[in-house]
Order: structure tokens, then sequence, then C-alpha cells
């Protein structure tokens, strides 16, 4: 499922920003190296490495991309490569690149970022990469962007928007549910991560964002507009939220 702002870009439920024009498709904290970590702990990851690929394999099927680029680290400590990873990355990398699709990386610290993971992968990470009139990057907490030309706009997979929206328990009792979202300042174009568990856990308050700002939810497959004046304000135990307690009452889609 899509939602199209421009002609020059399209929001994917996939968890996506895809931009026809020049045939780039944006992801953010894509993080598919995950042997290592997988074998440390199998409970977060099961079955659900295998959606990420299915899902990553369909974007590039269905959109053939000229050009992918990944904000963000492909693994959890990017510098370092572990026992199978070597593998799975190699993998990766090949179906990235096939048909000499070109890969960019833009990272927050690109001296951080270089090392084994990208050994003979000729890529080499950047802490900016302009596409057209888009200009990528990969900053956390960041709401504050240098000016650009009229008409540019930055997309940014460093923060992951997150909404609290109104809902009930199984017991039909008042709850709320954390919703990962799509955000549009106006200025930037802020995207969700492509793996769950990158999304962090602290939601946005709608009342502190621009006025113009417009966000679209994910839930499953599915995309679908905000209505952001019009969003309760989350309760204090979500808002303040670092990290979700083991018993939290809030449900994550």
């Amino acid at each position: 499922m899509q939602v199209t702002l421009s002609d020059e870009l399209i929001l994917d439920s996939r968890r996506a920003a895809w931009l026809p024009k020049t045939g780039t498709l944006v992801l953010a904290d894509l993080f598919l190296g995950l042997g290592a970590a997988r074998r440390r702990k199998p409970e977060l990851f099961g079955s659900t490495h295998q959606e990420l690929w299915e899902r990553l394999v369909s974007l590039l099927d269905d959109l053939k991309p000229a050009q992918v680029a990944l904000l963000g680290d492909i693994k959890p400590a990017q510098g370092a490569v572990e026992a199978d990873e070597r593998e799975e990355l190699r993998q990766l990398f090949k179906k990235l690149g096939t048909s000499g699709r070109k890969v960019i990386q833009v990272v927050g610290h690109p001296d951080r970022a270089n090392g084994p993971a990208l050994k003979d992968t000729g890529i080499t990470p950047v802490e900016q990469h302009r596409v057209g009139p888009f200009a990528l990057l990969h900053r956390r907490r960041i709401f504050v962007y240098p000016r650009l030309e009229p008409g540019a706009l930055w997309i940014n997979g460093g923060v992951h928007p997150l909404f609290a929206l109104p809902a009930q328990d199984p017991e039909g009792k008042p709850d709320w549910m954390r919703v990962p979202a799509f955000l549009h300042t106006g200025y930037a174009l802020i995207l969700p991560p492509f793996v769950p568990w990158a999304q962090g856990f602290e939601v946005m308050q709608p009342e502190r964002l621009p006025k113009h700002a417009r966000a679209w939810s994910l839930l499953s497959e599915r995309i679908a507009p905000l209505d952001l004046p019009n969003l309760p304000p989350p309760p204090p135990h979500l808002a303040a939220l670092a990290r979700v307690p083991k018993r939290a009452s809030a449900k994550e889609e």
C-alpha cells in the first residue's frame, strides 16, 4: 500500500520511501546482518527475519529501483563481523546490487561504519547524500535542519516517529497503542525503521510538532493518515517513556 505525496515522493507501507523520478528506494535501519545477534537472543527474532527478507525482496522486485539508499547501519556494531554474519551480509549485498543496482549508505559517523562488514562491497559510507531535491541523512534526535533551497526536502532515517493512539485492551477497557509512522514536518520527512525492533519507545507529542506537520500510521500492511491536531496527548507514563517496562500496559503494533 502506498501514499503519493508528489510525483517525486511516495510512502510505502513496507516501511520505505520511494523516489520514482530517480529510481531510488530509501530504507532506514535495515539491520539485516543479524546472524550472531539471533544466536544470542533467538526469541527476539525467530521467523521475523524471514519476513524482513521477504519484505525487502518484494520492494526490489516490485519497484525495480536503480539505486538503494540505506540510512543507518546495516547491522548492529557495523565495524565488526561475527561468525555467520559475513555470509549473511554477502547475500544481502548480492541481492541489493543485482543488475548493477547502486547501493548508498548514509550514516551519522561514517568513520565508525567502515570496516569488515563493507569489505569488497564498493560501498563507502557518507554523512549526507543528495538525490534530486532530497537530502538524505541519518541523525538521532534532530528536529532542526540546515536550510535547503526552495522545493528541497530532508529525508532522515535516524529518528523514528511513534505515536500513542487510544485503544482498548482485550477486556474492552481503555488503553493505548503505540504506532510507528511516517512524519512530514514541512522541511523533513522522517522515516520508520525497516526493522521493528529499531523503533525505540518514546512517543511523540503532537502538540509539540509544527502546525503544518502530517503523519501516516503503519498498521501491518496498511498506511493511513493521522489526524494530528485532534490526537489526544499521550498519557504521562508514555510521554516520558525511554524503555518499555516488562509489564507495560500499552500495546505496540
